[in-house]
């Protein structure tokens, strides 16, 4: 169910529900992913991969899985010229050279005829590995006698990090030569906290963490890839951005772009797990020492064990209030843990924890801590689900143990667009509060009393209700994209931009608004890397903010051509002009037309002096438009076993202007069930030599429609004044607070809080059992 809370003047065209473009080719199994592409002697690869968290490789050989009839090319790294120590990102160690930092590492590639075949090639290649002490453990990892992670570069990798957020903390943020293991940290301090501790009336200190989770894209990495006589590389990739996917494997193979041409195929899933390139570099190595295409897809368990997760992260929290809850001081100490390679967002959760809500007096103290892990990536929104978990499980904790209505006691201190965040910007227009305002009103928050002394199944049961709020802030990126009015009347938009979770149907809606043409008149291409506009990645929930605008200008601009070129063949002018179904009308006297396929076509006739309609359009962002989103959950616990029951879910998001309402219901939906997957029951396990406990979908816990009731969706719409037509990012939000929510309805059901996720069965139930 949706609903939209109507805050903004309807729009023409845009805010129309039509289903999808790629919806019949997607549900019928016509649509083509990596592993569909089909090229003339294709190759098929596979990677041996280090077994150890952190090995020395004394000796590989390789001979008799060359001698293996149909093997056409292996390599290690002492094939790959490129490769050099000290590698600075998890892309450039693409193979070990002289040791492995995580399990999983790649130590060897194998391109053959056919799949089993290189998979009977990894059993014959024959590795000597001498294992090392191991980083497993981020707080251990930081102690003077840690075994030390990186042989690679100790320059810290933030390329992550401003592909999602242009928060910037100046002055604050330090790469740390010399501690153990750290690769940044960094410092947000404002007011006296000791003195405002002081005043307190009420200090909670509390720890949280979150374990390492997977993004959980159907789709592994994949990548073929063909390397001409010539040298010129063609990459067909399962990525979030062509061009940066064509930069990274350029720098990493020390290659010029102008050499590169990534032709996006279709990505089944990303959410910030395929913004790097894992399997590109490896497949255009294997196709130039075969002199034939390369096809490398990931399995599902190399996915898991040598993917990019969300980061571990723990966060040490200490918060004074007075009497009446009023903030006064928040100490904080955040450690997040990187893998083998550093990047996270540190800035990000600094200003998440002491920004969301206003606190006169904070420091807070950020770590980036290496371990022998594989290194680390975003997951929609990265960082904020863990960062929220622990400060608005806090500031509900600290609203019960006070008596008061933990959604008012939210309402009364958190930020308005206007007030400072912790870096000193200002917060901007934002909907955070009519959400949490929304939710606080609806039914299932009303009735929580009542819900809680119900009793449950048989009386057994234990009942609670949780609210809570998270928010994100995109990044900005220049985006670039173009509009043509073909001969039949058909208006194309083309862009670099990859779609992920259709936003190409949000690029049509606004196309279609802008030209003021119904949207079954447009039709959206995205190109390749040597074809299309430059764009930045498909991340951070800013493709319909960023390259909406520039579709919005280039149609514009589309726009403007067709009424002048009309204007000229009905001898009026461009003012009197307006566009209806397929045709320009005169306004006023319909009869006096021109078809749009008139023009189109006679823009392509010989001798015509109609130049090409070609409205074109490039943008550059200075504004972030940050969005929120509130979430409210009804659970039944068993006390006996620490089961979970979730009875009702309720998403409230503001979406700027909803330019595709069944879409963004369909984001908030697909969000809010990744984040009761880290609410409940996903989380990579480590033992103490940082080996993968879970490394299959049998062990790593995914929730399933089977696990969940339908999710209830609110469309709040506060416009963004920089976003087109009001719009703002919408992907990122809904992962973020069901964490703290179901935490929260756990403490109103049983009375205990619970730090760690995920929030297990048995760990509920030994917490109830010690609480007696």
């Amino acid at each position: 169910m949706a609903t939209i809370m109507k805050t903004s003047r309807e729009v023409r065209g845009v805010g129309v529900t039509v289903p999808r473009f790629d919806g019949p080719e997607k549900v019928t199994g016509r649509t083509q992913y990596v592993a569909d592409l089909q090229l003339p002697g294709m190759l098929y690869a596979r990677v041996l991969r280090s077994p150890y968290a952190h090995a020395r490789i004394k000796r590989i050989d390789t001979s008799r899985a060359r001698e293996l009839p149909g093997v056409r090319a292996v390599l290690t790294a002492q094939d790959v010229p490129e490769l050099k120590p000290g590698a600075k990102t998890r892309a450039h160690a693409m193979f070990a050279i002289d040791r492995a930092v995580f399990g999983g590492q790649p130590v060897a590639a194998v391109a053959a005829d056919e799949l089993s075949i290189a998979d009977e090639a990894l059993e014959l290649i024959d590795v000597e590995y001498e294992p090392l002490p191991v980083a497993a453990d981020p707080i251990q990892s930081m102690q003077p006698d840690a075994p030390r992670v990186p042989d690679q570069g100790t320059e810290a990798d933030t390329s992550e990090a401003q592909a999602h957020s242009g928060i910037a903390v100046s002055g604050t943020e330090t790469t740390t030569a010399g501690a153990p293991n750290v690769a940044q940290q960094g410092r947000l301090t404002r007011g006296d906290v000791a003195a405002e501790m002081a005043r307190a009336d009420l200090v909670v200190e509390k720890t949280y963490r979150v374990p390492m989770v997977h993004q959980g894209y159907l789709e592994p990495h994949s990548a073929t890839a063909d390397v001409d006589p010539h040298g010129r590389i063609t990459i067909w990739s399962s990525t979030q951005g062509s061009f940066a996917t064509r930069a990274e494997v350029a720098d990493v193979l020390d290659q010029p772009e102008a050499r590169i041409k990534v032709i996006p195929l279709e990505c089944g899933g990303g959410f910030g797990g395929k913004i790097r390139a894992l399997v590109e570099p490896i497949a255009v190595l294997l196709s130039r020492a075969s002199g034939r295409p390369v096809q490398l897809v990931m399995t599902r368990r190399e996915e898991l064990q040598a993917g990019m997760p969300a980061p571990g992260v723990i966060i040490r929290l200490k918060t004074g209030v007075k009497q009446d809850g009023t903030p006064l001081a928040l100490e904080a100490e955040t450690i997040i843990e990187a893998g083998a390679f550093s990047g996270a967002l540190l800035t990000m959760s600094a200003v998440f924890l002491s920004s969301v809500y206003l606190w006169p007096a904070f420091d807070v103290r950020g770590f980036e801590v290496l371990t022998n892990k594989p290194s680390v990536a975003a997951y929609r929104a990265p960082l904020a689900p863990q960062t929220h978990f622990a400060i608005d499980s806090q500031m509900d904790h600290i609203a019960r143990k006070l008596g008061l209505d933990p959604a008012e006691y939210k309402l009364r201190f958190m930020q308005h667009g206007g007030d400072l965040m912790a870096n000193g910007q200002p917060w901007a227009v934002n909907g955070a509060v009519d959400c949490m305002r929304l939710l606080s009103e609806h039914p299932v928050w009303r009735d929580r009393e009542a819900w809680r002394a119900s009793g449950g199944r048989d009386g057994h049961g234990l009942r609670g209700t949780g609210l809570a709020i998270g928010g994100w802030v995109p990044n900005i990126q220049p985006t670039s994209a173009t509009v043509r009015l073909d001969s039949d009347g058909t208006v194309t938009v083309v862009t670099g931009s990859v779609d992920i979770a259709g936003t190409n149907m949000g690029l049509a809606l606004i196309a279609a608004e802008a030209f003021g043409v119904d949207i079954e008149r447009v039709r959206i291409v995205t190109g390749d890397t040597d074809t299309a506009p430059l764009a930045g990645l498909s991340a951070g929930s800013k493709t319909t903010y960023t390259m909406g605008a520039s579709v919005r200008d280039a149609a514009t601009d589309a726009r403007r051509q067709t009424l002048d070129i009309a204007a000229r063949e009905l001898e009026v002018s461009a003012d009197d002009l307006d566009i209806s179904g397929d045709s320009v009308v005169v306004q006023g006297v319909p009869d006096r037309s021109i078809k749009l396929a008139t023009i189109g076509k006679r823009s392509n006739t010989f001798a015509s002096k109609i130049p090409p309609v070609l409205g074109s359009a490039s943008n550059a962002f200075t504004v972030q438009a940050p969005a929120f989103a509130a979430e409210l959950a009804r659970i039944e616990i068993d006390p006996d076993t620490g089961e979970v029951t979730l009875h009702d879910f309720v998403v409230a998001q503001d979406v700027g202007k909803a330019i595709n309402p069944l879409g963004i219901e369909g984001q908030m939906q697909g969000g809010a069930v990744q984040s009761l997957g880290f609410a409940l029951t996903e989380g990579l396990m480590y033992d103490d030599q940082a080996r993968l406990m879970n490394p299959s979908l049998l062990d790593y816990r995914k929730l399933t429609a089977a696990d969940l009731p339908d999710i209830e969706t609110h469309l709040v719409e506060v416009p963004s004044p920089e976003g087109p037509f009001g719009a703002r990012g919408v992907g990122e939000p809904p992962i973020v607070p069901a964490p703290a929510a179901i935490a929260n309805a756990i403490e109103d059901a049983a009375g205990i809080r619970l730090t760690e996720l995920p929030l297990t069965p048995e760990r509920i139930a030994l917490a109830i059992a010690a609480k007696g």
